[in-house]
């Protein structure tokens, strides 16, 4: 086999299961099959005539702009794009008189800036997808004893429940595969990121009333990566509001969850106002010195005073360390706002928890001549 793949300059690597990401071609396999698919279920096409098409498919694979520039699979391995018939009758192909020795060096320039404009165009798309795909994913960093399920597929009946386990990690092999073992027999799995998830425990079974099951639903609905306002509840004054990110959604089992706060600490970076409005507020992440006080870097030139810790802080459904969630599950905007729809929820919180009751108007006296 490796005879063959040399003798015919194939690349072969491979990718374990379950995890299409460490595999480029399957987005160039997609592809091809859609259009494969439309060939062959034409009126007056046979379903065995695919490899017919394929020609005529790779073809078109081939002379599609690559997104974000002007440059083909094809003017990469030829140096132009395909002439069709349409094009002959154009005009006649324009004559160039360079040397054999100009025009070797003007097409390897010219190969060399395509290849730098699909390079950066390749680059610029890879960090988008990296932003579309980091605002609704987040990893999961599983260490050596931490028990997971694992999915398999068993059985035909779509109702089998495909998540087995607990297992335990008892290697991780490299960032996307993982050796568990079973608890019950001991056997040895090998498993991608994909086909496990964490364990917890059972959930345990409440008897509460209305408000807490309420307020159990909305904390289960807050997503990890999204900013949150809260209010805690040994805070001093009423309207003092905090806002954070979610770095660990809700656990069922601990019944808490974390956050990592943000504050404005002003121009200077010195002080924090928590009754300040959320409209004038320009939020960054909290650090904590080694002597317990606060500062942000506003900058990412800003350097971390040695020893400094982000504020993070775990916050249970009940007792001391609860609060009350008022606007769940936005982004933070460009240079640290706040979406004013989400300032204007809070203004109506406020304006309906204000404990001081409203000044009535007084008559104003009337003048006498």
């Amino acid at each position: 086999m490796q005879t063959f793949l040399k003798q015919f300059k194939i690349r072969c690597g491979y990718s374990i299961p379950y995890h299409p990401q460490s595999n480029p071609v399957e987005r160039v396999h997609r592809y091809i099959n859609a259009l494969l698919r439309v060939a062959v279920s034409r009126s007056d096409a046979v379903h065995d005539d695919w490899a017919v098409c394929l020609p005529y498919v790779e073809f078109s694979y081939d002379e599609k702009f690559i997104p974000g520039t002007k440059v083909s699979p094809f003017m990469l391995h030829n140096g132009y794009q395909p002439l069709y018939p349409e094009d002959l009758a154009k005009g006649p192909i324009k004559c160039q008189n360079k040397t054999y020795q100009e025009k070797l060096e003007f097409t390897t320039e010219m190969f060399e800036q395509m290849e730098e404009i699909v390079r950066e165009a390749n680059e610029e798309a890879k960090a988008k997808q990296k932003v579309n795909h980091d605002a609704t994913h987040f990893d999961v960093e599983l260490q050596v004893g931490d028990s997971v399920l694992h999915y398999c597929e068993a059985g035909l009946d779509k109702l089998h429940f495909k998540w087995h386990g607990p297992y335990e990690v008892v290697e991780k092999k490299s960032p996307v595969k993982y050796i568990i073992k079973d608890a019950l027999d001991g056997q040895l799995v090998e498993a991608s990121v994909q086909q496990i998830i964490p364990f917890y425990g059972e959930e345990p079974v409440y008897d509460d009333d209305d408000e807490m099951i309420q307020s159990r639903g909305e904390w289960k609905s807050l997503k990890h990566g999204t900013f949150v306002v809260f209010k805690r509840h040994d805070d001093v004054s009423w309207d003092h509001l905090h806002v954070g990110e979610i770095t660990q959604a809700y656990n069922s089992v601990t019944g808490a969850i974390e956050i990592l706060h943000y504050v404005d600490m002003g121009p200077n970076d010195r002080t924090w106002d928590p009754a300040k409005s959320m409209e004038k507020r320009r939020i960054f992440v909290e650090y904590v010195d080694p002597e317990g006080n606060s500062y942000t870097r506003k900058r990412n030139t800003t350097q971390l005073i040695p020893g400094s810790t982000e504020f993070r802080r775990k916050y249970a459904l009940q007792g001391r360390e609860s609060i009350t969630i008022i606007v769940k599950n936005f982004n933070r905007q460009t240079g640290g706002k706040i979406p004013s729809d989400v300032c204007m929820k809070v203004k109506d919180y406020l304006k309906k928890n204000d404990p001081a009751p409203e000044p009535s108007q007084a008559k104003r006296p009337s003048r006498s001549r």
